[in-house]
């Protein structure tokens, strides 16, 4: 496993999602534990929280994508980045849901075709729920189709945040004990750019 000199142990997540879904609300809220309405879009984060977790100390960096995925491409260095995959779509945006699979497919390309990573499915702004396109049963049925786990947030009213993260960390303690996604990476190592979607 991947410790450091304090015997941390590094996990390391991408959430991933079209813009305005709100990830950067919901890892600020972990992170910092406040709430910020309004966030440029344009600017991609790296952030880092220490915690207790089952008798092990977590360092979880945490990739904030931002705007790069609104062509719904994952680039090659998130996806060696990410032990787990975080998409995040919006209850009040079927396209954002919809969109979902095309991040899946480029991840998967990206992975040379190993649909098996790790990942988690969230609905994100469940205060909102009065302006829901999305239902809760929908996101369930595409969590089942993508074989992860599924999970509704609201970074407002601070619903299933620490789940979300406590969850992801306990998915990423798995890939470093068994590292499927990883299996063929000495061969990809060279690849460089973005996985487009064909």
């Amino acid at each position: 496993m991947n410790l450091d000199n304090d015997n941390e142990l590094q996990l390391r997540i991408g959430l991933f999602g079209a813009g305005g879904v709100g990830k950067s609300t919901i890892t600020i809220r972990f992170i910092q534990n406040i709430f910020i309405g309004d966030y440029d879009p344009t600017i991609e984060e790296e952030y880092r929280k220490i915690f207790d977790l089952n008798d092990k100390k977590i360092s979880l960096n945490t990739l904030d994508t931002a705007r790069g995925e609104e062509y719904y491409q994952i680039s090659w260095r998130w996806a060696r980045y990410s032990q787990v995959f975080v998409y995040v779509y919006s209850i009040t945006d079927r396209d954002s849901f919809e969109r979902i699979i095309d991040f899946h497919k480029s991840a998967t390309k990206c992975l040379d075709g190993n649909e098996n990573y790790r990942k988690i499915l969230i609905g994100n702004k469940n205060d909102l729920f009065t302006k829901r396109v999305v239902k809760t049963k929908e996101g369930k049925e595409l969590a089942n189709k993508l074989n992860c786990k599924f999970i509704e947030t609201s970074a407002k009213n601070v619903e299933n945040i620490n789940q979300l993260f406590y969850e992801a960390s306990i998915l990423g303690i798995g890939e470093l004990k068994n590292p499927k996604k990883n299996q063929k990476k000495n061969q990809n190592k060279n690849k460089k750019g973005k996985c487009l979607l064909m």
